[in-house]
């Protein structure tokens, strides 16, 4: 028997092991879903003129980050109403940064600029507004988003 020969009948023989070996093992299928990644529960604000513009438009229920960044060339602040009609606000000279903490509950709220409110120079009413989803969170125990 030549080298070729043999080992032409070695790699037949591995081939046969492992065919033999993948059919007897059986297969595993997944036979639910994994559960879904958890909801963030902080989110960056940018504002310029004239828009806010949210990283993220859907939060977990609870406590809620917002890190905002004047990235325009004009005074800013981002202003929040809470669930319970408490006001969550920061000023933001241009290029400044802060940070708006709230608890919120699930439902829709709106983030806006509320420089000069009730002027014809709002920046509200020139685009500064966008909004974000409280949900409640799948992933997360209950108790955990009411805290």
């Amino acid at each position: 028997m030549t080298g070729a020969v043999r080992i032409a009948g070695a790699l037949i023989c591995v081939s046969l092991v492992a065919a033999a070996s993948a059919v007897a093992a059986p297969r595993l299928h997944r036979t639910t879903l994994p559960p879904p990644p958890p909801l963030p529960t902080s989110l960056a604000v940018d504002e310029t003129e004239w828009k806010v513009v949210p990283s993220k438009t859907v939060v977990a229920a609870g406590p809620v980050t917002l890190r905002v960044y004047n990235r325009g060339m004009d005074d800013h602040d981002l202003s929040l109403v809470d669930s319970a009609g408490a006001l969550h606000q920061v000023y933001l000279p241009p290029a400044g940064t802060g940070v708006v903490r709230a608890t919120l509950a699930p439902g829709l709220y709106r983030i806006y600029c509320s420089l000069f409110a009730g002027s014809p120079a709002s920046h509200e009413a020139l685009g500064m507004v966008s909004q974000i989803r409280v949900r409640r969170d799948p992933a997360r125990p209950v108790a955990a988003a009411r805290r």
